[in-house]
């Protein structure tokens, strides 16, 4: 059929969070950018989630405009249909963008009533966030592909970076260089010259890192991850990073959720956070606060002198890597980081440690 209009998708990053937890902020914003847009409105209907977020939608003349908003990660998914071709569609998403200011947009333009062509299959692409750019990676062969109950699991090969792990797009590890990544998390603990008889690993379902503090000599590795499809799927496809880490006596794998496991019973000589400093797609409130939370638990199952590794984000990240310096400050002593060059991601990493006192 010819077109029968247009429709703008788009996602805003880093808005005001203020506005976006509020209804009656997003409501009067939806109903004022349509009124720019010489469109009539024919109704308008919210909901705040409990106990956060909101979703406004309003049917207009032409179709609808929908907002939803996840103020945790200071993020709003925009959905603008129209029917006619003018730029009814493009008016409202310029006053949108106007009042929500966000520092980074997504948008991609539908011609509605045509066929929707999905192309570039063979490629996936990592959103770096508020980095300022994306990476492409080439899909030279599909591995393994499955959604579990937590995250869409990939594992490509790729022609310079070899076998690589996705979660949510996100990459996670590659072949090539997981050298680089599981030294930079293991080294603070053997510099540290400290007893390693038991090291947890919270995270880490690749496995990369445990080979790593096994190869190293530690004398027990608990590793934690809530996602036992990750940890089966790198066992059967990623042997060339964790090896037969998973097999060693010294390796025990709990499969749980970090939060329910650590409880100040275990006492761990060192803790390796191989978990995101982004969690914002699984958690209902601010991520400073959950963090807190999670690093509090961190510190009652960590020995005294005890060493705690981190990853923190990319050096491009500054936001990310101030929040980790106030968390790591908070809790320990002879706070140190570290700048390591991952080529496959295409940026420095940064790696933070310190001490309990």
């Amino acid at each position: 059929m010819k077109p029968a209009g247009t429709q703008h998708v788009a996602e805003f990053f880093n808005c005001s969070k203020d506005i976006l937890n509020s209804v009656d902020e997003i409501e009067n914003i939806l109903r004022e950018s349509i009124e720019t847009s010489n469109i009539e409105l024919i109704s308008l209907s919210s909901h705040r989630y409990d106990p956060i977020g909101v979703t406004a939608i309003a049917i207009v003349s032409e179709s609808h405009v929908a907002i939803h908003t996840y103020p945790e990660s200071r993020h709003a998914s925009i959905d603008i249909y129209t029917c006619s071709r003018g730029p009814a569609s493009a008016r409202i998403l310029d006053y949108l963008k106007d009042k929500l200011e966000p520092g980074t947009t997504r948008i991609a333009v539908l011609s509605r009533g045509n066929p929707i062509e999905v192309t570039d299959t063979n490629w996936i692409t990592d959103d770096t966030g508020s980095a300022g750019f994306d990476i492409r990676y080439h899909i030279e062969k599909e591995i393994y592909a499955k959604v579990s109950t937590y995250q869409d699991i990939r594992i490509i090969e790729n022609e310079t970076f070899g076998k690589m792990l996705f979660l949510d797009n996100d990459l996670q590890i590659s072949e090539y260089d997981a050298h680089l990544y599981n030294t930079s998390m293991a080294s603070p603990l053997i510099d540290a010259g400290i007893p390693l008889d038991h090291i947890a690993v919270l995270g880490g379902g690749d496995g990369g890192v445990l080979w790593e503090l096994l190869k190293d000599g530690a004398g027990k590795v608990t590793l934690i991850d809530i996602d036992d499809a990750v940890v089966k799927a790198c066992k059967t496809h990623l042997t060339c990073i964790c090896h037969d880490a998973f097999d060693d006596d010294r390796c025990e794998f709990i499969n749980d959720d970090v939060f329910n496991y650590l409880d100040g019973t275990h006492q761990f000589d060192a803790i390796i956070y191989d978990l995101t400093m982004h969690p914002e797609a699984f958690i209902d409130m601010d991520r400073e606060i959950f963090l807190t939370d999670l690093f509090t638990k961190i510190m009652s199952d960590l020995k005294k002198g005890g060493v705690v590794s981190v990853q923190c984000c990319s050096e491009h990240d500054k936001e990310t890597l101030e929040l980790t310096k106030r968390l790591l400050s908070k809790f320990l002593t002879d706070v140190n980081f570290t700048k390591t060059f991952i080529p496959s991601y295409c940026t420095s990493w940064v790696f933070g440690s310190g001490i309990k006192s």
